[in-house]
């Protein structure tokens, strides 16, 4: 029998095929990864441009004022208060930050009459309308902003994007039609909307075929990671067969800041959501004289301005039931954290303090509203609620939890076991908290009375949210030999649908070898606990909620 091998020049041939194949997909694997950085950038710049325009859009007067956010301060590079220039913006997970810059110009606009008939008919920028022999306005009409944000990509490039947007002197909630609404401005078009799935997202059946949800939240780490601002929104929306429709939107953001006392000043109460007949209703602040403060540096972002100066309270709020947080039944006071449960009490003009607020979007702009509050917390494994029973189980818990906390009845249900019993590999869990607001007196006696009276559409004037806490809050295995869970560092979660549990990681447990270990999660129960952040106060920091799930690690079973 003859055996024939290879001959060199068909040696030769096959490395050469190999090596231009392995080299064709380590040309593509670096084409993709510099994709996904430019990607990455544009995002971020993007966000950069959108947050100035936020910034200048919350102008509290038209006309300068001392100490006063106004419109006619609007010019390039100015007003606001995000300063120009360069921001270095954390991407990835690597915790590496990468610089951009940004700026913006201006250019004010006129309406103005050039036929003379008293009807104003041409726009018309500055220079223009004074060579016309034109009077001039006190404000523009109009300011064109451009705002540019630049940034050097992986190969060296300067990059930029340039976006632009109008801003008019006039707030939507200030508008004639928002002061002087009638039925018609009441009536809303029909908005299609699609329905969130379990375990992300949790509906809620209102009655009337009505449901409620809440989306997952977006944490965005700001001004190299000291500011972190957390946005979600609820919806309420009207379901029929396949098709549902959007009734209500609310949005919310949670920010943390740097602040210092300021002394004795003007101040807002905080917009509250009030019952009137069977419609739940926002009903802005008003102001107060009270203890007020400033921001602490000027690397705050734009809301900690209202923030630091608005979120205190006095006994005429506390009376009134317009106060954002009680302490023991008193206005709540103000710290600066020293950590490990220790505080130092702000007390003169100047002290600084640590601040978490709770914005909502009223009549187009975010506005100061009362802490959040956690009522419980629970964990599960991601596929636990894949089965309608765990899912109808889960709600008939939360619901007669918060029907418990209304009534001031004792509360005895329980959740079918969430242990788990698997071999060793990843398994995300989710955390979910309840948040049920305060009401006032009047408003909380009605919801009582319905209740009472078994009353199936008692949680459609009760504002409650039940929200995804896996990214939010911290996690811990009593014993890592066992299995561990990840509790990274919050980041900026730039594509919630696609890359939400990859941004960074929190409540992903790896089993490591057989045994028995417990994971722990646990949120704090005001404010602290949406932005993830260090508690504010002596008694935040004891109203910590928890929960674990008991992690069985057993080679000789199947994965789930």
């Amino acid at each position: 029998m003859q055996v024939r091998g290879f001959s060199l020049v068909e040696v030769l041939i096959a490395s050469l095929i190999i090596m231009l194949g392995v080299s064709g997909v380590v040309s593509l694997q670096s084409a993709y990864m510099r994709s996904d950085a430019q990607t990455a950038y544009r995002h971020a710049a993007l966000r950069l441009a959108q947050n100035k325009f936020n910034d200048l859009r919350q102008f509290e007067a038209i006309e300068s004022a001392a100490g006063m956010i106004a419109y006619d301060d609007i010019a390039d590079n100015v007003g606001g208060t995000i300063n120009p220039g360069q921001v270095d913006v954390t991407l990835g997970t690597d915790g590496e930050l990468h610089s951009f810059t940004r700026n913006w110009e201006v250019e004010d606009k006129y309406f103005s009459d050039t036929t003379g008939d008293g009807v104003a008919d041409t726009w018309m920028d500055r220079s223009t309308l004074l060579g016309n022999g034109l009077p001039l306005p006190p404000s523009p009409a109009q300011k064109q902003v451009t705002v540019t944000v630049k940034w050097v990509d992986t190969k060296g490039n300067t990059m930029a994007i340039a976006v632009d947007g109008n801003i008019a002197p006039v707030s939507l909630g200030h508008s004639y039609h928002a002061i002087n609404e009638s039925n018609n401005v009441k009536t809303k078009p029909e908005v299609p909307f699609t329905p969130g799935t379990a375990p992300d997202v949790i509906s809620y059946s209102l009655g009337n075929n009505q449901r409620v949800e809440a989306s997952k939240p977006l944490p965005d780490r700001i001004n190299q990671g000291s500011n972190q601002i957390v946005e979600l929104t609820s919806f309420r929306y009207a379901s029929s067969g396949q098709v549902s429709k959007l009734l209500k939107q609310e949005d919310f953001l949670t920010i943390n800041c740097k602040c210092k006392l300021a002394g004795s000043g003007n101040g807002y109460t905080p917009a509250m959501t009030l019952l009137e007949g069977d419609e739940l209703v926002d009903s802005p602040g008003y102001l107060e004289i009270k203890d007020t403060g400033v921001v602490a540096d000027n690397q705050q972002p734009a809301h900690c301005n209202v923030c630091c100066r608005d979120h205190h309270d006095n006994m005429n709020m506390v009376a009134s039931e317009a106060y954002y947080r009680l302490e023991g039944g008193l206005p709540h006071s103000h710290y600066d954290s020293v950590g490990g449960g220790n505080f130092t009490k702000a007390t003169q003009v100047g002290d600084t303090y640590i601040e978490n607020c709770r914005f909502k979007r009223i009549n187009g702009f975010y506005e100061l509203y009362p802490d959040w509050q956690l009522v419980d917390i629970v964990a599960f494994e991601a596929s636990f609620l894949d089965t309608q029973t765990a899912l109808d189980d889960y709600r008939s818990y939360t619901t007669e939890l918060m029907a418990s906390k209304i009534s001031n009845s004792p509360f005895s249900s329980s959740l079918a076991s969430r242990s788990l019993l698997v071999p060793p590999g990843d398994y995300q869990l989710i955390a979910r908290g309840i948040y049920l607001d305060r009401m006032t007196s009047s408003h909380l006696a009605a919801v009582q009375a319905k209740l009472a009276a078994n009353d199936p559409l008692w949680q459609q004037i009760v504002p409650f949210y039940d929200i995804n806490l896996t990214l939010l809050a911290s996690w811990h295995a009593d014993n890592p030999v066992i299995a561990t869970v990840t509790s990274e560092t919050m980041d900026t979660v730039i594509d919630p649908v696609n890359h939400y549990y990859n941004t960074y990681s929190r409540g992903r447990v790896t089993g490591i070898q057989d045994g028995v270990t417990n994971i722990n999660v646990g949120s704090y129960g005001g404010n602290a606990g949406i932005a993830s952040t260090l508690p504010l106060s002596p008694d935040e920091y004891y109203q910590f909620y928890s929960d674990y799930i008991q992690v069985q690690i057993d080679s000789s079973v199947s994965a789930p």
